[in-house]
């Protein structure tokens, strides 16, 4: 089997030579594993994620995110209840609210893990240090305070691995159900409390946010938005963090330029890391009517995945793309989507990474790959390093 076939194996081994090849030779590609339409270049991407009116958000209940989080959920909703809904979820999300918080969220959960690890002189950082920072903060946002780290990583990890599941493999059903039945199990016990008495967890916005006086929403109608937050939410700022000290890992020249001034460069070097490794690779919409994209005629109803890890790797957006380089000329990326459904977590995600990529380097003398073994990571829709074997002058 070529590396450059389009299946799901390869998929998720390492999408990335398979894109390559599509965006030379099928830039909108059928594939059959999912029954979607691929769109990989970075103008063709972008031209779709603009237009909301022909490629709208999908509810079909044939998508493997509705298997997953279930539907409708704030990802294939649009209009009215869509905007109504975002205003809660991004009451305590933009800018401003993030400045005021993210400080005394983020900075004592690093600096725990830290002390744990310093002495250690190695670890694998994904595992033992960014994703256990990621899901102890998002989890507190969402209001999950008293949710063990271990049960966080596994919910998303199960999630994420049902919704890439292209193979239909029962074991992975089976882990998601049981992590599901969990999280219905623990979310109704949270919608309880903050429909009772509101507060200002992610869960309380979304109850009450964009609401008349004294109405809330349902269990049922929320749990599947919810399910979308914490797949996106508890993994992403961590694997963008893990992605990004990678790709510097890999390139010590640039991991000593960090070491040397973390404030200064940490930012730039995990937002490269987003666009060198978009933790969410793919955004689905559906075709409201028969269009053609890059000369490939799309009939109306038919699923369109944005493959924005895929645009992010564009030669013609980025040059050198694969390299990862946090000195190259800023141009945007698309891993955070597009609007109306522009990540509501982008604020929270970047100030959360930057923190920890700071810490990272500030308390970890040296720090540098571990020859042992080789930098490992997988999936599509969601990627990240999944084994960043690291050492430091303990």
């Amino acid at each position: 089997m070529s590396a450059l076939e389009l299946n799901g194996e390869n998929l998720y081994e390492d999408p990335y030579p398979v894109y390559a090849r599509l965006r030379e030779e099928a830039p909108v590609a059928f594939f059959e594993g999912t029954r979607e339409y691929l769109v990989t270049r970075f103008e063709d991407c972008r031209a779709v994620g603009a237009n909301d009116r022909v490629f709208g958000p999908s509810g079909s209940p044939d998508r493997p995110e509705a298997r997953v989080m279930g539907m409708p959920n704030v990802l294939s909703m649009t209009g009215e209840d869509h905007r109504l809904l975002r205003l809660g979820i991004d009451e305590n999300l933009t800018l401003e609210r993030v400045r005021g918080y993210v400080k005394a969220l983020t900075r004592p959960v690093v600096e725990r893990c830290l002390a744990q690890l310093a002495p250690r002189g190695s670890a694998n950082l994904t595992a033992d240090l960014f994703e256990p920072v990621s899901v102890r903060c998002i989890g507190d946002v969402i209001g999950l305070t008293d949710t063990a780290n271990e049960t966080l990583v596994e919910w998303f990890h199960a999630m994420s691995a049902g919704l890439q599941n292209v193979g239909d493999d029962q074991a992975v059903w089976d882990r998601l159900d049981r992590a599901l039945a969990e999280i219905d199990t623990q979310l109704r016990s949270l919608y309880e409390r903050v429909v009772a008495e509101p507060d200002h967890t992610l869960m309380s916005h979304v109850v009450h946010g964009g609401m008349p006086d004294g109405a809330v929403r349902g269990f049922d109608e929320v749990l599947p938005t919810m399910k979308v937050i914490i797949l996106g939410g508890l993994q992403e700022p961590g694997h963008a963090a893990a992605n990004a000290c990678s790709g510097l890992l890999l390139n010590p020249e640039q991991a000593r330029v960090v070491a040397d001034a973390p404030a200064e460069h940490a930012l730039r070097a995990f937002d490269e890391g987003l666009r060198w490794i978009a933790p969410i690779g793919v955004t689905p919409r559906v075709a409201a009517e028969d269009v053609v994209v890059a000369g490939t005629a799309i009939a109306a109803g038919s699923s369109v995945a944005i493959v924005m890890a895929s645009a992010n790797r564009d030669a013609g957006r980025f040059e050198d793309p694969d390299r990862f380089d946090m000195f190259r000329k800023k141009r945007p990326h698309l891993s955070f989507g597009f609007r109306p459904h522009f990540c509501s977590g982008h604020a929270l995600s970047r100030a959360m990474g930057t923190i920890a990529l700071e810490e990272v380097f500030l308390r970890l003398p040296n720090l540098r790959l571990d020859d042992s073994r080789g930098v490992a990571a997988k999936g599509w829709r969601f990627r990240g390093v999944t084994d960043l074997p690291a050492t430091w002058d303990a």
